[in-house]
């Protein structure tokens, strides 16, 4: 027997319900929390486990930073901080509103399909940039964390 797609179980809009009620909840919450405490020095947020360890940037390094200067209209502050996390946050928009409207409706957005190779690339440019963001060669110290 198939299930009717328009008879949705009240278990699963519960999650549904849930799972809307908590971006709309968590999204402006964290916005409105770096907006009114920045990231630095004596804060609560937590540092890169990574780089205590190695003294290297991983590819997040820099990454609440660099949220908190967006919620701060600073972009070029923010792309000093992470210039990847700037360059993919559309991308990572439209893949949780993506996720969230098929969760909602059952459907999925009308959004074009990425080749299968896309993966893989994604895979090797952040790779590429953590590796990168560590050579200590003037053009490419730029894409270590910085302030302006």
């Amino acid at each position: 027997m198939s299930a009717d797609r328009s008879t949705v179980s009240p278990s699963r809009w519960r999650v549904r319900l849930i799972l809307v009620s908590a971006a709309a909840v968590f999204v402006p919450g964290a916005a409105a929390l770096l907006y009114a405490v920045p990231p630095g020095p004596g804060t609560f947020y937590p540092g890169c486990v990574f780089f205590r360890l190695t003294g290297l940037h991983c590819p997040g390094c820099g990454g609440t930073r660099c949220a908190s200067a967006l919620v701060h209209g600073d972009v070029p502050q923010a792309l000093a901080y992470n210039p990847l996390l700037v360059i993919c946050l559309p991308l990572v928009a439209l893949l949780a509103v993506s996720v969230f409207y098929r969760e909602w409706t059952g459907r999925r957005l009308a959004l074009p399909r990425c080749p299968d190779w896309a993966g893989h690339l994604i895979f090797w440019v952040i790779v590429a940039y953590w590796v990168l963001r560590n050579v200590p060669v003037y053009p490419l110290t730029l894409l270590a964390p910085h302030t302006l």
